[in-house]
């Protein structure tokens, strides 16, 4: 299923981005996704009056930096043998009667007790996941401009009078570059190529070792 829905969030789209993209906080605002450190956890969701658990990863990659994202979620049932997979593509839009908007693109598939779902009940749930997330991302946003407004404004110390000259203060620094960002676990293959650090300690005394017995026996001929 594919669904696209426009959300309203307050702030500029340059303050959902740092919070969404730069700060990760789309995976961790995200209802029902509990993550670990390496991008591995568990989505639960509800369908239907039924709950469903997943157990995978998920990925947040920039398309397009200050602008365009995707998170990618796929995991297995917990109870069960289906799957999911799940890819949201965001877009961020200032708004010139204030805020900004927040246009998602949820694509959803897979096997198992997902497929046995109703189209109408999957779009309701999905719906329901966007509504909850909206509502705690305005939520962040709006503590966040609190906390801005409360702060007291930054003081200046006098300065003689006379021509101005740029001070360090002025000079803008570069601006700053969103990395990458991709959250997945190791996979077999390279799990398969590494070498515990006791087994490569060994295997270097046994070459140190065979190297001196050569060098001896050349020398003793």
């Amino acid at each position: 299923m594919t669904l696209i829905r426009t959300v309203k969030l307050p702030g500029s789209a340059a303050q959902a981005w740092d919070l969404l993209a730069t700060r990760q906080g789309a995976l961790r605002l995200a209802p029902g996704l509990t993550l670990g450190t390496d991008g591995r956890g568990t989505l639960r969701v509800l369908v239907g009056g039924h709950s469903v658990t997943y157990r995978g990863y998920a990925r947040q990659h920039t398309e397009e930096e200050g602008r365009h994202l995707t998170w990618t979620l796929s995991g297995k049932e917990v109870r069960g043998t289906g799957r999911a997979h799940a890819e949201v593509r965001a877009r961020f839009r200032d708004d010139p009667g204030g805020g900004c908007d927040l246009r998602l693109t949820v694509l959803v598939d897979g096997r198992g007790r997902l497929g046995e779902i109703a189209k109408g009940d999957l779009d309701r749930a999905v719906m329901s996941v966007i509504a909850r997330f909206q509502r705690a991302v305005a939520k962040e946003l709006a503590g966040a401009a609190q906390i801005a407004a409360s702060a007291p404004p930054a003081t200046r110390p006098a300065t003689k009078t006379g021509p101005e000259r740029p001070g360090p203060d002025s000079v803008k620094p570069p601006p700053r570059a969103v990395a990458r960002v991709e959250v997945m676990p190791p996979s077999a293959q390279a799990r398969r190529w590494v070498v515990p650090g006791g087994a490569a300690l060994v295997g270097a005394l046994a070459l140190g070792v065979a190297a001196l017995v050569f060098w001896r026996s050349r020398r003793n001929s």
